[in-house]
């Protein structure tokens, strides 16, 4: 039967709880329970840390977020100015600098399909 793999956190809790409930004032190890806890705290720790920075930075990814949408409506803003501004407008050189396709490049969006010839049946 194979073995379940127990994270350390859990072997810590376990190693603390047996300690604690059944023989407190024993010493294992030449370490107190005392001693013990300071001596496994560590991971305890950092693990608390980690989480705390994760937490931090799903704020800062949502801060992010929101301050790509303000730029986002400041750059809308300065690409309308750009098209309604005399001298430079949707076919300029600015306007295709700041990734736009200029009014002069635009395609018409007609497109003429040909006719498929038919294949007649009686020619085989």
């Amino acid at each position: 039967m194979p073995k379940i793999s127990i994270t350390i956190v859990d072997r810590i809790q376990t190693f603390l709880a047996a300690w604690r409930e059944l023989v407190p004032s024993a010493t294992f190890a030449g370490m107190t329970l005392a001693e013990f806890e300071v001596a496994v705290s560590a991971p305890l720790i950092l693990r608390a840390e980690i989480m705390a920075l994760e937490k931090q930075l799903e704020g800062k990814k949502a801060a992010r977020s929101d301050a790509d949408l303000a730029a986002n409506e400041v750059l809308d803003l300065v690409v309308n100015s750009v098209r309604g501004t005399p001298g430079f407008g949707q076919d300029s050189a600015l306007y295709r600098a700041l990734g736009y396709v200029r009014k002069s490049e635009r395609k018409s969006g007609l497109t003429r399909k040909l006719a498929k010839p038919t294949v007649n049946a009686s020619a085989a």
